[in-house]
């Protein structure tokens, strides 16, 4: 499934979640349609481009707001015709992935009520020794000091 995105390691140690396999069947799809009808396709990106303009200038003046619905609708079109940004998932997958989900759960829950456990046994012992050192503090004891002459 190179279509996902995967993660990948970054400069310091940053992990990226990288979808490039998916943009790039996209792009290869784009130019596919524009083999096929290059004025079309080109007339579509232009009009895109000309919109985020409007749209951009509507934001300065106020949210106008009525060239970004026209412009999504040109994209979610375009989009459509080149595949679509739906992943669709096999559902054998998604059955594995909640079968794991589920173990990990109930993995979860066991840690927890160990280390639940684990509180109350601590607890007990911090008491039992407060309670100690407690017991075993007593009056200070009074010291008298004497001077020989």
């Amino acid at each position: 499934m190179d279509y996902l995105p995967t993660l990948r390691h970054c400069h310091k140690g940053a992990i990226v979640l990288d979808n490039g396999a998916a943009a790039r069947a996209q792009i290869h799809s784009l130019a596919d349609l524009y083999r096929q009808d290059p004025e079309g396709v080109g007339d579509l990106l232009i009009q895109i481009a000309d919109l985020k303009d409007l749209v951009d200038c509507e934001r300065h003046l106020g949210g106008l707001r009525y060239a970004k619905p026209v412009r999504d609708e040109i994209v979610g079109t375009l989009l459509g015709d080149i595949g679509g940004a739906e992943i669709h998932l096999d559902h054998r997958d998604n059955h594995r992935a909640l079968m794991q989900a589920r173990q990990l759960a109930h993995q979860a829950q066991d840690i927890a009520e160990v280390a639940g456990r684990r509180v109350d046994e601590l607890e007990a012992l911090t008491a039992r020794a407060r309670h100690e050192r407690e017991g075993r503090r007593t009056a200070p004891r009074l010291v008298f000091v004497t001077r020989l002459w």
